[in-house]
Formats: C-alpha cells, sequence, structure tokens
C-alpha cells in the first residue's frame, strides 16, 4: 500500500527514486501535444526555431542503459517521453533488466488501453504526472492537457500498486486550490509534490500572488516562507 505523503520542492529537484551518478535522464522523442508557456520548446518556437532531435533509437537506448546501470529518468525538456513510438517497449527492457525507472509526464493524449499497457509493461516504475491544480484547470497552464483524463490515468497507475506522485506547480490560478488538492490526493492515498518556482517576471501573469508559493532568490528565505 502507498502511504499518503506531501512533500514541498523546487523546480528541478529530484524527488523519489536514489538515483546515483551512474543513472541519466533521456529525452526520448521530439513530440508534444502541450503548449506550456515556460516551455523550452515553445521558447524556441517564439523565436522561430524547430525544435531539435529526433526518436532515439532502441540500440542507443539500450548502449545507454548499459552504462547508466542505476536508473533512467524519462523527463522531456523538448518532449513527452509517452511519444517515443516504442516507450512502452523501454519500459519493458528497464524491468527486466532491473533498472530504476522513473517517468515525468503531462501530455494526456494517449488512450486508457495505452496507459494501462504502459503500466503493466513496468510495475517497478515511479510515474509523475505533471497535473498543476484542480485536474479541471490544469489547461490553464499546461495548454491542450485534458486533467480529468489524466487525473485517472493517475488513480490507475496507483490501484495496479505503481509508485505515483501528483506533481503540482503553483500558479496564480492555482494558489487557493492547493489545500484542496493535497486533501484530494490524500483521500486517494496518492503521493503529492507541491513545485514552487522563481522563473517569474514582475508583470507574469501565471506568477502566484501569495510570496509563499513562489521561490525567492534567497534560498533560507523561501524554506522559512514554507514554515
Amino acid at each position: 500500500m502507498i502511504v499518503y505523503q506531501e512533500v514541498e520542492t523546487l523546480i528541478g529537484e529530484p524527488f523519489g527514486m536514489n538515483f546515483s551518478d551512474r543513472s541519466i535522464n533521456i529525452d526520448t522523442t521530439i513530440r508534444c501535444t502541450l503548449e506550456c508557456p515556460k516551455c523550452q520548446r515553445q521558447g524556441l518556437r517564439r523565436q522561430g526555431k524547430k525544435i531539435p532531435g529526433q526518436d532515439i533509437s532502441i540500440d542507443d537506448f539500450i548502449k545507454l542503459t548499459n552504462y547508466f546501470k542505476k536508473g533512467v529518468n524519462f523527463c522531456g525538456q523538448m518532449s513527452d517521453p509517452i511519444f517515443h513510438p516504442k516507450f512502452i517497449d523501454m519500459l519493458k527492457y528497464c524491468y527486466d533488466n532491473n533498472i530504476n525507472t522513473r517517468i515525468a509526464t503531462a501530455a494526456s493524449h494517449k488512450k486508457t488501453s495505452w496507459y494501462k499497457e504502459a503500466f503493466l509493461a513496468n510495475k517497478n516504475a515511479q510515474w509523475v504526472f505533471g497535473i498543476d491544480g484542480l485536474p479541471k484547470d490544469s489547461h490553464k497552464y499546461r495548454i491542450n492537457q485534458d486533467g480529468k483524463h489524466l487525473f485517472n490515468m493517475m488513480k490507475m497507475a496507483n490501484n495496479l500498486g505503481l509508485s505515483v506522485i501528483w506533481q503540482c506547480i503553483v500558479f496564480r490560478y492555482n494558489e487557493n486550490d492547493i489545500e484542496k488538492c493535497k486533501q484530494i490526493a490524500k483521500e486517494n492515498n496518492i503521493k503529492i509534490d507541491v513545485n514552487m518556482s522563481g522563473r517569474w517576471k514582475n508583470d507574469d501573469k501565471y506568477k502566484p500572488l501569495n510570496p509563499k508559493y513562489y521561490l525567492n532568490s534567497n534560498r533560507e528565505e523561501f524554506y522559512r516562507n514554507l514554515k
């Protein structure tokens, strides 16, 4: 049974599994259906540039895991890992070879049957679902995301016995819903990771109004605000 747990971290800090210096983060593809305004992907598009990269081949993936034996973190900087055409095969390979596996995803454009197959391909994997705020509102930043569908997929993974984390970044539109999100997580026995960001401009419409919910330049001051 997964014990309910809530944590508060900075965006980009590792959470959960014990990855050593012999682990690797892999951006598996160049595809994503979301248009999150602060994503590197959208930054390149605003500059009129193409998204760099390509689908990693299975052969190259195996070569990487032969060296980075401690763990694989599928967390896209330019993409969402679920859109690699062989992603489920990668999950199976990690399971068969006892490789710690963590998937960070926010896109929701896969059918329920696909998610179930992916979850069952590697029941040792940890899935981190980016749903910022209440599922009905998460599309306000994760543009094109179906938050309700993704939340149901997160519950499915949890019910199947996988390690699941609900990652929730605090924005202006959801800062008054954080306690409710924590309560929903508790009711569903899901860990929730509340993220504070410091990537704000003074006139940023996404910046929380409550300074408790954004990262100050002084790290010690940030942690004092959490108390």
